[in-house]
């Protein structure tokens, strides 16, 4: 097989591809899952080393508009109707901007990644598959280099197969397997043929299916996917295949790069305990015996091994990945942008000609194995721009490298999807109520890991005469429901602990409310609702309501057609407008000294913000004294709270009877990620009892 050169040789992009796809393809896999058991994000804890210091939810939101930038640059519909393939646009590594098999086993493992977030990643992960089953080699792997416009090999000689792209499409496959199942016989299958054809007798890799069997290349040791086979093939001996790649680093590190631990583009002697350098001109026109545009690669490698298994049990990579990242941040005086494609095996720039993002790019993994913070913000920091306009293959890898460093990057070495879990939370925690009296709260479940399951409310610890109930008594993990607790009239007053717990198939938990039940009305106040024009009924005439907003609407208004109202014709709509702005509905009221006061209203939350922690768009609904300042948030909602109809809520107030004070329901809408949220609130009241 013809190696190509990266950016050396790269060509301006040639006739255009076949238009970008859309289109939805039946599945190859009608068995299985539709709904992925990982999710993206899904949180992993790494066994060593640090995270970007950027909070999740941002790394999350860099992540997926990353991604949603590489999906619509390289991510092609063809050429057969049920196909994908990714693009090697910018970069000139194939005819007519078409697929090689590396950047074909890079989309492969993307996809499944990006599933929960990328409704279409099923569909686009089966295209993707099969165009590599459209084009296998004579061993049954896939063709190196095809043709854009016809997806014809492209190569001279026999078609033949790449272990980086035998390697990728595999642990894509296992990916896939773990995130929808219905792949395992296709995935065991095509391991089963990389051992038999990549796989040298003495366990090494070597460089293509059909090669000699005395070389390998550094950027093929990815020893988190050799980890991930053993794990999930048992029918052939990875472990051997761990071993003796973990021994060619050592073997050859201390030889050429005691220091350092870098590793040439190029090993030949991979089969004796003494692997060396490449001769200059072995396969690329670059020299082979440094580090160059393949070997970049090690250090993401060798730092994604180290994160996901550990110091101990990734003892090679965690070693090699901090003296690579080292070396990294010394030759470039910390700005990944001077990491050059070209160092010499003591850490010394053998060229300036050209510069690369994925060269600084792919140190990230390895300065978050090193636990260096400063060194691992910088990289990550740089990962939002492309300083050098690179094409496919800095932009693929940047993709897989920001899953990495975002702490996204799951492992299907696992025996299983992470079991499933929620939690139950109760807002207000507490009330006040006189006998006889009402109150609701929210109960919200949100699934803490795996999937969403159903999950049934009930109540302990409610004294006699006082029932508690639910609307609806099981909901889904991730919905909500209203609590409505009722004090009989001849409950004696005191305070009381009730248990809220949510009981699922993976077990049961709890949260905790506090009813107190006062002497209410029997010590002279008068029970009544005390907010005007509740329902905003009265139209253009919103007195005693007043409103703001930062764009210059009315937040009181009646367009049902949008956004209905929950009672009658008028409700309070603030933000939806997809641009920053503040809105605000307030109204001042006197609290009567002696009683319990309880506020509800009903709120409808609907969005088209693309994420499950980000919080761009807020809701506050807040107690303000006369001077205007804030005394209690009694509630914050979020774009994340998004529901389908109205929920109503309630607050106690109690603590503020005899006071003035003012009710402001303030939203916020950054427009920080493009989606825009709508809260919409209607028929209010504020009761004493």
């Amino acid at each position: 097989m013809a190696h190509f050169l990266r950016k050396a040789v790269a060509v301006a992009a040639a006739t255009a591809c076949i238009g970008l796809g859309t289109a939805v393809m039946g599945s190859a896999n009608a068995t299985a899952a539709t709904t992925p058991a990982n999710p993206f994000p899904t949180h992993v804890t790494y066994k060593t080393g640090v995270l970007p210091s950027a909070s999740a939810a941002t790394r999350d939101a860099a992540v997926e508009k990353q991604y949603n930038a590489w999906k619509s640059t390289y991510l092609v519909h063809g050429c057969a109707s049920d196909e994908y393939y990714v693009s090697t646009k910018g970069d000139g590594d194939a005819p007519n901007n078409g697929p090689v098999s590396e950047g074909q086993g890079y989309g492969m493992n993307i996809v499944p990644l990006m599933a929960g977030y990328d409704a279409d990643a099923k569909t686009e992960f089966d295209g993707l598959w099969q165009l590599v089953k459209d084009h296998e080699d004579q061993y049954g792997l896939m063709q190196w280099q095809l043709d854009g416009k016809t997806c014809a090999y492209a190569d001279s000689g026999t078609p033949d197969a790449a272990t980086d792209g035998d390697l990728d499409i595999g642990y894509g496959l296992i990916l896939a397997d773990k995130q929808w199942g219905g792949y395992s016989a296709d995935a065991k299958a095509w391991l089963g043929r990389i051992y038999a054809h990549d796989v040298a007798s003495d366990g090494h890799l070597k460089c293509e299916d059909d090669g000699p069997t005395t070389d390998t290349r550094p950027s093929d040791m990815m020893l988190d996917h050799l980890r991930a086979f053993a794990a999930y093939d048992t029918t052939h001996d990875w472990n051997k295949v761990v071993t003796r790649t973990e021994a060619i680093v050592n073997e050859f590190t201390s030889a050429y790069s005691s220091a350092k631990g870098l590793l040439s583009d190029f090993v030949v002697n991979a089969n004796t305990t003494s692997p060396k350098p490449a001769p200059a001109d072995y396969q690329e026109s670059q020299p082979d015996n440094i580090v160059g545009y393949n070997s970049i690669r090690v250090p993401w490698h060798m730092g994604t091994d180290a994160l996901l298994n550990g110091a101990t049990t990734a003892a090679t990579a965690y070693n090699d990945a901090k003296k690579w990242s080292a070396c990294a941040k010394s030759v470039s005086g910390g700005d990944p942008k001077k990491v050059y494609p070209h160092l010499n095996l003591n850490c010394t720039v053998y060229s300036t000609s050209d510069q690369a993002e994925e060269a600084g790019d792919s140190v990230g993994p390895a300065a978050m194995a090193a636990g260096d913070q400063a060194w691992t913000d910088a990289i990550w920091n740089q990962l939002a721009t492309n300083p050098f306009g690179d094409g496919y293959f800095g932009e693929t890898i940047k993709t897989l490298v920001y899953v990495v460093m975002a702490g996204d990057y799951w492992t299907p070495a696992a025996a299983s999807a992470p079991a499933n879990d929620f939690s139950v939370s109760v807002s207000p925690a507490s009330g006040t109520a006189a006998p006889g009296g009402t109150l609701t709260a929210s109960v919200g479940t949100a699934v803490t890991s795996g999937s969403a399951q159903s999950v049934a409310l009930t109540a302990t610890g409610a004294p006699s005469g006082v029932t508690v109930s639910f609307s609806p008594a099981s909901v889904t993990a991730g919905s909500g429901a209203t609590m409505t607790v009722t004090a009989g009239s001849g409950t004696a007053a005191g305070s009381y602990p009730i248990s809220v717990t949510g009981t699922a198939a993976s077990g049961s938990h709890t949260a905790g409310y506090t009813l107190t039940v006062g002497t209410g009305g029997g010590g002279g106040c008068t029970p009544a609702q005390l907010l005007g024009n509740p329902g905003f009924e009265s139209g253009t005439a919103i007195a005693p309501w007043t409103q703001t907003s930062t764009l210059g609407f009315a937040p009181i208004n009646n367009d049902t057609a949008d956004e209905p109202a929950h009672g009658g014709s008028w409700d309070a709509w603030t933000n939806g407008n997809g641009t920053a702005d503040t809105d605000t509905v307030a109204q001042t009221v006197s609290i009567p000294a002696g009683c319990a006061a309880t506020l509800s209203y009903w709120l409808h939350i609907d969005t088209t913000e693309n994420t499950t922690t980000a919080t761009p768009d807020t809701y506050k609904v807040q107690v303000l004294n006369s001077a205007g300042t804030v005394l209690s948030t009694v509630a914050t909602y979020s774009n994340l709270n998004h529901d389908t109809g109205y929920s109503q809520h309630s607050a106690d107030l109690s603590a503020y009877a005899g006071q003035t004070v003012t009710l402001r329901f303030t939203g916020t809408e950054t427009d920080a990620n493009g989606g825009t949220t709508s809260f919409v609130l209607d028929d209010t009241a504020l009761r004493t009892s």
